[in-house]
This record gives C-alpha cells, sequence and structure tokens, in this order.
C-alpha cells in the first residue's frame, strides 16, 4: 500500500526556551526532546543551560533528556516514533532515536504565554503563569524508521504558587493526520533521570561518572518513576520523577486502571543504534513492572545505569484527523514524601483543569539606583485581581518588599524588609481584611513617571554591590479548604541593581575610582568574564573616559551614555585585550555635554 505524508520542509530547531517560574528549570524544545543531554550552552554568558535544575538555583540536574514514545500498528505493520533514544549526539528529524522535526510554519518555534498581565508574554488564553507552545510532527522517512505521519501539539504549564511550584505539566496532544486508521496505539516517555550538582562534578558533566550513582522507584499507585543520587553527590540534593496524569480521547478521560501501563528500564545503549521498532513496541506493551534499582539491588546485581520508559495503551483507535491528549507531571521534592505530596497537587491541577487557587500576582517593579540606596516603585494592580478559582473572589491581603545579594530562588537568601496589608476599612470588601497587622499600605509618589505608585526607599545598601529586589503579593488563603495564604513567586518580578552615585557635569564634584586601589579579588568583583571591575563614579551622563599607563600610553577608552547612573565599570581588560597590569594609572573624562576634562588616578596591585 503506498502511504502518501504531507510534505514537511525543515526549519531551525529552537532549544533556548526554559521555564523560569517556580522550582523547577526544564529545558523544553521543538522537536520532541525535554532537557538539554547537559550539550547545551548559553552563547551570552557562556554558561551551561539548565537541562533540568531542581531545586531552581541550586545547579543540581536531575536529566539528561527526555522524550515523548508513540507507539502503533498502521496497514503497514508496527510503528514506534520517538522523541529522543539511547545516545551520545542530538540529531533531530534526521536520525533513528530522533524522529521528530518541526516545520517552517512560524507557530512551530516554542511560543511562551502567560496569565500575568505583567508579563511581557500575557495572553488571555494562557493557562498558567509561563507556558509554552511546540508543534513537531513525525512525517519524514529516515533510516530504520517508518514515519505513523503525527502531528505533536506540546504545551507546558508551571506556576510559582507555593503549593506547586516544584512541578511542571506537560500535555502532549498528539494528532493522526496521515492517510490511514492506526491501531493499539501506546504513548510513553523516556526519561534517562540522573541527578548531579554541577559545582561537585563540573560543567561538563558529560566527561564524568555522574551517571553511576542513580537510584531509580516506581510508585504504582501514582504511575511515577523518579530516581536520587546514591549519596556519593553530596550536593545532589533532592528526588525528581514523572508521573504519568492521564490520557483524553477527544476530551474524554481514558481510566488509566483500565490500560496497560508498563514501568521498563534497560541499560544505557541497549537501546542504541539499530533497533526494531517491534522491539520498542513489544517493550512499550509488556504491562512489565521491572525492579527497583535500590542499593539492595545494586549490591546483589551490579550497578546497571538504568534508563527507564513509562508506557501506557492500548488506544484502541486513532482514527485519521482524531487526537488524543496525555498527560505528565514532571515533578522534585526534596524528600520523597514531599515528592509524593506535589505529584498529588498535580493531579488535583489536571483534574480541575488547570483552575488553581492563586496568590494575587506580583505589582509591576522599578528599582531606580541612588548613592547608598535603591528607590522601589511599584503599582497596586494585585489590589483588583480575582482569584480564578471559584468563588472568584478579589482576596488580596498585602504586598512584602525583599532584598537579596544572591538572587537565588531559596527563600532564605532573602531579607524581609518590609510588610504591608490592608486594613478592616478597606474599600475591597469581598473578604475580611482584619487579619495580619493591619499596617495599610506604603507611601504613594505624587510626581513624575511613576505617579500614584507605591515608593519604598532602601537605604542600607552599599555603592558598587548588586542587590536584588522582588515585591510579593499575598492573600488571605482559604481555611475552608485548608489552603493557606498564598504568596506570589520572589521571581515574578525580580529587579537587579547596582546602587551608586548619579550622573552629575557640576565642576565642583571630582570623578572617582573605587576599589582605589584595586587589589585581586575586590569585593567589588563581578560576573563579568576577567572576575574583576573597577567602578567610576561621579560621571557625567555622557562622556569618554580615557585611560593611560605611566608611560602615557593610551590602554583603554570606554564610552559612557547613561543618563540613570553616573557609574562605569572596567573590567580591567585594555582595548589591546590584555590584562591590565600592576601600575598607576591616569585617566581622563571628557563631558561631552560642557567640553570640561576632569582628571584623576588609580593604583592596581595584583
Amino acid at each position: 500500500m503506498l502511504v502518501l505524508l504531507p510534505i514537511i520542509l525543515p526549519a531551525k530547531t529552537d532549544y533556548t526556551k526554559y521555564t523560569t517560574v517556580g522550582n523547577v528549570v526544564l529545558t523544553v524544545t521543538n522537536f520532541g526532546m525535554l532537557g538539554t543531554g547537559f550539550r547545551i550552552w548559553d552563547p551570552e554568558t557562556g554558561d551551561p543551560q539548565p537541562s533540568c535544575e531542581y531545586p531552581a538555583g541550586t545547579r543540581t540536574e536531575h536529566l539528561y533528556r527526555a522524550g515523548l514514545w508513540v507507539g502503533a500498528i498502521s496497514p503497514i505493520g508496527i510503528s514506534v516514533t520517538t522523541g529522543v533514544s539511547d545516545a551520545t549526539t542530538i540529531t533531530p528529524g534526521s536520525s533513528e532515536g530522533f524522529e521528530f522535526y518541526p516545520t517552517r510554519d512560524p507557530d512551530d518555534v516554542v511560543i511562551e504565554k502567560s496569565i500575568l498581565m505583567t508579563s511581557p508574554y500575557y495572553a488571555p488564553d494562557a493557562i498558567s503563569e509561563q507556558d509554552f507552545y511546540a508543534t513537531y510532527y513525525d512525517t519524514t522517512s529516515i533510516v530504520h524508521h517508518t514515519p505513523l505521519g503525527l502531528k505533536v501539539h506540546q504545551i507546558s504549564h508551571v506556576w510559582s504558587y507555593s503549593y506547586i511550584d516544584d512541578v511542571v505539566i506537560l500535555r502532549f496532544i498528539i494528532q493522526n493526520i496521515s492517510q490511514y486508521d492506526l491501531e493499539s496505539l501506546y504513548v510513553g516517555m523516556y526519561a534517562e533521570l540522573v541527578s548531579g550538582n554541577r559545582d561537585f562534578w563540573g560543567d561538563d558533566f558529560n566527561t564524568t561518572p555522574f551517571f553511576q550513582h542513580k537510584r531509580l522507584y516506581y510508585n504504582d499507585t501514582l504511575y511515577l518513576m523518579y530516581e536520587h543520587n546514591d549519596g556519593y553527590d553530596f550536593m545532589a540534593k533532592g528526588i525528581f520523577g514523572i508521573s504519568l496524569l492521564g490520557i483524553q480521547i477527544d476530551t474524554v478521560e481514558v481510566p488509566l486502571d483500565s490500560l496497560t501501563v508498563s514501568f521498563n528500564w534497560w541499560t544505557w545503549r541497549d537501546m542504541q543504534g539499530s533497533v526494531s521498532d517491534s522491539l520498542r513496541y513489544t517493550i512499550m506493551t509488556n504491562g512489565h513492572r521491572d525492579p527497583d534499582v535500590d542499593d539492595r539491588y545494586v549490591i546483589e546485581n551490579g550497578y546497571p545505569d538504568p534508563i527507564p520508559l513509562l508506557s501506557a495503551g492500548p488506544i484502541h483507535y486513532l482514527n485519521r484527523g482524531d487526537s488524543i491528549c496525555v498527560t505528565f507531571a514532571f515533578a522534585g521534592g526534596m524528600t520523597e514524601a514531599e515528592l509524593l505530596q506535589n505529584v498529588g497537587w498535580a493531579k488535583r491541577a489536571y483534574e480541575s483543569h488547570y483552575i488553581l487557587p492563586a496568590p494575587p500576582p506580583s505589582p509591576r517593579l522599578v528599582a531606580i539606583p541612588g548613592s547608598r540606596q535603591v528607590t522601589l516603585y511599584f503599582d497596586n494592580s494585585p489590589e483588583f485581581a480575582h482569584d480564578p478559582a471559584p468563588p472568584h473572589l478579589r482576596d488580596f491581603e498585602g504586598y512584602r518588599i525583599y532584598r537579596s545579594e544572591t538572587g537565588l530562588a531559596d527563600p532564605s537568601e532573602w531579607t524581609l524588609l518590609h510588610q504591608f496589608d490592608k486594613t478592616p476599612a478597606d474599600t475591597i470588601q469581598d473578604v475580611d481584611h482584619s487579619m495580619g497587622f493591619n499596617t495599610g499600605m506604603p507611601e504613594i509618589e505624587q510626581e513624575g513617571p511613576y505617579k500614584g505608585w507605591y515608593k519604598i526607599t532602601d537605604t542600607g545598601v552599599k555603592n558598587g554591590f548588586k542587590y536584588y529586589y522582588s515585591v510579593t503579593s499575598y492573600d488571605v488563603g482559604n481555611p475552608e479548604i485548608g489552603l493557606p495564604s498564598l504568596e506570589s513567586s520572589l521571581r515574578q518580578n525580580m529587579v537587579e541593581v547596582i546602587p551608586g552615585t548619579p550622573p552629575t557635569s557640576a565642576p565642583d564634584i571630582e570623578v572617582g575610582v573605587y576599589p582605589n586601589p584595586y587589589k585581586v579579588q575586590s569585593m567589588w568583583d563581578t560576573g563579568i568574564p576577567t572576575g574583576r571591575v573597577i567602578r567610576f563614579y561621579n560621571l557625567p551622563a555622557h562622556a569618554t573616559i580615557y585611560i593611560y599607563n605611566l608611560a602615557g600610553e593610551l590602554v583603554k577608552t570606554i564610552e559612557h551614555e547613561d543618563e540613570s547612573t553616573g557609574e562605569c565599570v572596567w573590567n580591567l581588560i585594555t582595548d589591546g585585550m590584555q590584562e591590565a597590569a600592576t601600575g598607576l594609572y591616569i585617566f581622563c573624562v571628557k563631558d561631552h555635554d560642557t567640553g570640561k576634562i576632569k582628571t584623576g588616578k588609580f593604583l592596581i596591585i595584583k
């Protein structure tokens, strides 16, 4: 039988998106792979892109890569399409194991949406605080693979709410776009779950034996496979797993206990190379529950480097044009009990169609640096937000203002500076505002671009040091269902700022440098590539800085064009791309507005 499939022209793959809301940092792509295989690096910073970091900011990874598997019987036989498989390279759409691929359609890149009105990605049809949408296809014949003719619409959801911020939910809407009906369809999630901390192993995981320390388990009740480190990597905290939440046929729920759910694992590389689709299909459909790879198993059998697959079916028929939706939860927990609780919340989210109790959104936030101070302006939009869950009350209660020197997601890294909450006299009376301290709201700015916004000034800072600020919103909670007061995420509107002097052209104010003298590894050093910086202060808004050595040679020219600050950083790299040597340096600053020149000197000691 001749099978005709749509001609799909290749497009550039998109692997640059990863979740930044909540406590799981997961890379998603538009070619069926989740995670990075520890092979993707940020071109701007040179840092490794998170694959599946949990908790956020800890540099602990829990997933090498994962991907959707779909197996079915067509008129030409058994076929299994795999998003990823055992391999040391990533070759989407062009080799066995990486069999999904996007098209040239602009909608087939990864698209971001958000329910947050303060987000640049706000969309009325968004589901969560950060949705990623991608579409890819299995329509191209490659070596050892006969396509099923599938279109997959992948959607991920994340929230910052405290009860579900350890979860990423992924939905796969699988449509049969071929010219024949499919029978006995099974779906699965392949996942190379493995835990390791980058500060323990180094950024290049693939050159280390990090994978030799997995412990793998399966929970039959929650259809959950999960993994943690055996303790060798003492920095790799937490447990991470993947749970099958449900399968729908045209929005009709298929009871999972009516299906054959299989948990299989094999040793890495057993599925590498030319593995027949019939063997893959047999594994997907066998109904096995393979043993846990715990300490006892390793002692008795040796370490197998297990690669798990969680699969379910059959969907007896997927006719031409029809679709099914398969939903998984990628979830973490610091303990097994916490992981199970988080998966339970993911299940509740799935069953409620993602209509969840939510804190008010964080306000729009602007941080203006000054000399030894930072002024925060934020709006009052959260006070009018309705909770998306019934009965849709405006349940805002107050704001909390935080400061951090690291910006990490860990709450212990943040200092609470102020808390403000509504009083019983507030005009919005959907809820009782008698809880809390009844402080009332902060000062309101009376003029300028932020007129009508709240204003807070933090004077507990030093010039030249980096600080992070966040203003969160919290609600009154719902005691009737045991839900505590919910607070928006610290990362939702987090801003970074470095206090410093304002720009000035005043003739009696001298331009200076700090630290002066500069000593290697000064406390002012930041994440700039050399790790070493000095700062000029009291600069004009528009100026050129000329730096000379004692021989009178010009070693660096810096253009300063910034009306918001009178400070500028030099990373101690000369125009000749050399590190500045030890010695005394002379600088001249030319003010473009007045034509005046100011001079000074600084010392570098190594």
